[in-house]
């Protein structure tokens, strides 16, 4: 797992934000929340951020009415969020209760098929002028890339071996090799950060936090975002990222590790340091096909990164 800095800028506020999001009042509780645990909603609020760069939530004042304070602070909030399939939580958060400037972003049918809807989230979603979506996903290049069926009907990057040696079917010497090429394949728009920054006229402003959590595509995209600011990105304030770890990175083939340590490294070094992380040995991922495919260092991990001054 990575291991926080040490010399990471003290957060004195770090939050899921379930104190904001899994609280009466809010329609996704039905649900998500499970009745024997009030307080909690089920796999909604998962990435760890540091309030202290944020505009004071929301508050109730007497007679039932509420306000923002800090309106110069908030009108400076934007937040960047991408992979939200139909669970947009953290930016409706970002939103509604920190007047932060929400773009979301997701090319996923799934995401679309929402979006489209007469949900009456996605209807209040609409009618805000601070949230927007965006029908196409985080990459390292501008244009359409095959992604494939994955998770929960999310898509990813993650191929599954085509061909799979059957052990219980073998003679003496051999085993019988069983074609296993199942996974539905889309062809999805993607895009580099700083074409969404210059299309979004976004390239002066900072970006106050963004979310990554894009099913292995964080990998391509992140080294794009380096290499295109020279190793910096200094306009990036807070990052709360899921890594995926694969046996092999698609792009070179089955044997090679993504370069999570050369990724941080560079964070680190621009000054965006490691303050969180979800579990030192990463999540496994317990679907059977992954045991059956021989795949079993399919695993998760979350991490947050602040900017240390």
């Amino acid at each position: 797992g990575l291991e926080v800095a040490p010399d990471a800028r003290p957060c004195h506020q770090q939050s899921n934000l379930e104190e904001f999001g899994c609280t009466n009042g809010w329609d996704w509780l039905e649900a998500y929340q499970p009745k024997n645990h009030p307080g909690w909603c089920n796999g909604l609020f998962d990435h760890i951020i540091c309030l202290d760069d944020l505009p004071p939530p929301l508050k109730k004042l007497s007679g039932g009415t509420y306000r923002y304070a800090d309106p110069k602070k908030r009108q400076k909030c934007l937040v960047y969020d991408f992979g939200i399939r139909e669970q947009p939580q953290f930016g409706v958060i970002m939103a509604k209760t920190f007047g932060c400037e929400v773009h979301a972003f997701d090319p996923s049918p799934i995401s679309l098929s929402w979006w489209n809807s007469d949900d009456t989230l996605v209807q209040s979603l609409r009618a805000m002028g601070n949230y927007h979506f965006h029908p196409y996903g985080a990459g390292g290049i501008d244009g359409n890339i095959q992604l494939l069926e994955y998770n929960w009907k999310q898509v990813s990057v993650l191929r599954l071996p085509r061909n799979v040696v059957n052990s219980s079917d073998c003679d003496e010497s051999t085993c019988r090799i069983v074609n296993h090429d199942i996974q539905q394949r889309f062809e999805l728009p993607v895009k580099t950060l700083p074409t969404i920054m210059q299309e979004l006229n976004h390239t002066s402003r900072e970006i106050t936090i963004l979310k990554l959590d894009v099913e292995g595509s964080e990998y391509a995209f992140l080294e794009q975002v380096l290499d295109s600011s020279g190793g910096c990105p200094q306009f990036i304030r807070q990052m709360t990222m899921e890594w995926h770890h694969y046996s092999f990175d698609w792009r070179y083939g089955e044997g090679s590790s993504p370069g999570i340590n050369a990724i941080v490294t560079l964070l680190h070094t621009c000054g965006l340091k490691n303050f969180w992380t979800y579990d030192e040995a990463g999540q496994p991922n317990n679907e059977k096909i992954y045991t059956e495919l021989g795949m079993k260092d399919v695993r998760y991990n979350l991490a947050s990164f602040r900017r240390d001054g």
